[in-house]
């Protein structure tokens, strides 16, 4: 029952080019290069892959995962270049200081404030945040950021590095977004619709 009212016919080239100026709140396409070109500029936008799934209707739930979507890549990055532990040493020493924006804080936060149009009780819309990130060591400073940025979360999974496809199996969302293949191969191999973030 979704009414499109907006058509644009484009040639081969860059068709993100208009995505600004026509206001577009989430790009989602089956083109890489699409995706990134978005993603270049400012847009929220993911891979999708083509999957049949059947999730119940109502609510809407969306799944973020948290690191280089919801939020900047600055930790992984520290991870990759010391480990866990010098991950870990980096969020306690930023602890109050908010996580970068990532490429779907946009978006994220226009769902917020749809969701608080219609009250916490009867939004229609659910979302969630399904991270790695321990809750023990790493977790403060994201709790700390959804409040800083105002974003309200239904529910936070902090999965210790443990796999998020079960957890999702359960959530059942009708899209998950995340950084990393391996969980996105994950979540579809339990029948989550997902849609990568590069």
């Amino acid at each position: 029952g979704l009414e499109i009212s907006k058509f644009c016919f484009v040639s081969d080239e860059d068709s993100t080019q208009y995505l600004k100026s026509h206001g577009v709140k989430l790009f989602l396409s089956a083109d890489r290069t699409d995706v990134c070109n978005a993603l270049r500029r400012g847009v929220s936008a993911a891979l999708v892959f083509q999957q049949e799934v059947q999730a119940p209707s109502t609510p809407l739930r969306v799944v973020f995962d948290g690191d280089a979507v919801l939020f900047s890549d600055e930790t992984d990055q520290i991870f990759q270049e010391q480990g866990l532990e010098g991950a870990v040493q980096y969020e306690r020493a930023m602890e109050a200081i908010p996580i970068g924006e990532g490429p779907l804080k946009a978006f994220a936060m226009h769902l917020g404030k749809m969701r608080k149009k219609f009250g916490q009780e009867k939004s229609p819309i659910r979302t969630y945040l399904v991270t790695a990130r321990s809750g023990r060591d790493m977790g403060i400073r994201a709790i700390k950021t959804l409040r800083e940025w105002g974003l309200p979360i239904d529910e936070a999974f902090f999965m210790d590095g443990a796999p998020k496809g079960p957890i999702l199996a359960q959530i059942q969302p009708h899209i998950f977004f995340d950084d990393g293949l391996h969980n996105i191969q994950g979540a579809q191999n339990v029948g989550v619709p997902s849609a990568w973030v590069p």
